[in-house]
């Protein structure tokens, strides 16, 4: 009867090891940054199932809060905030699992500043220190992560926010130029970047980035969001006087 029940044991622990490396494959293959929001709800629905079974493995934490993030963003209804909570939540706990590890840190700060920007002013008061620190601590981790993306993260709350509440002109295009130094392909950091040209009285500089930007070809998994990017950057170009 023993010997029995350990091979029982021995035969669920296997399953279980396995069914990690599996569940994050699968998610890996799914994947695709809002593409496609049949299959990145497929691919949450993967990553809930396999925390229940596991819900400290790392691994699954950041792409969790990943997940959530973009969910998120594809909802239109008012389920967004339950979305956010539920990425912060993982955030917080994968950060806590590996705080040494770039990925928790990144997903973590993006779904606090979409929470923030779901929530409105007030609550985006208490949550631009969190969005700070976070990819604050990504740049010193790997400042390549995601292309740069901390970088462009940080630039954009130091450009959109109001001088009084901590934004800095001068600070998001110092941001914005290390970003495309580290990540020269990223259009989305050169649309920020032309913003905050455009912002500070750079007109011809700002031109000179979008002008840059319709001409580089969108490759990747973000091909779609770069694609999108190109689209306002010719309604910007447009509005500047081409």
């Amino acid at each position: 009867m023993n010997r029995h029940h350990s091979i029982v044991c021995m035969g669920l622990l296997l399953m279980l090891l396995q069914a990690r490396p599996d569940a994050i494959g699968e998610v890996d293959r799914l994947f695709g940054y809002g593409a496609d929001v049949t299959r990145e709800r497929q691919v949450l629905g993967i990553l809930e199932s396999a925390l229940n079974s596991d819900p400290n493995n790392y691994q699954l934490l950041w792409r969790a809060t990943r997940s959530y993030y973009f969910v998120g963003n594809l909802t239109s209804d008012n389920t967004k905030t339950h979305y956010y909570e539920q990425g912060i939540a993982a955030g917080q706990r994968a950060v806590e699992a590996s705080p040494d590890s770039v990925e928790g840190h990144f997903w973590l700060g993006g779904t606090y500043g979409a929470y923030a920007r779901e929530k409105g002013a007030f609550k985006a008061l208490s949550t631009v220190g969190k969005v700070r620190t976070e990819m604050e601590t990504v740049i010193r981790l790997n400042p390549r992560y995601e292309d740069a993306r901390g970088y462009l993260a940080l630039g954009e709350l130091d450009r959109q926010l109001p001088h009084l509440l901590g934004g800095n002109d001068k600070r998001a295009v110092q941001y914005l130029e290390d970003g495309l130094r580290i990540a020269p392909n990223n259009l989305e950091i050169k649309f920020a970047l032309a913003q905050a040209y455009k912002d500070t009285g750079r007109k011809d500089d700002a031109k000179k980035q979008l002008q840059e930007l319709l001409q580089m070809q969108p490759r990747g998994p973000r091909a779609h969001e770069s694609r999108a990017t190109q689209e306002k950057a010719r309604e910007l170009l447009a509005k500047m006087g081409s």
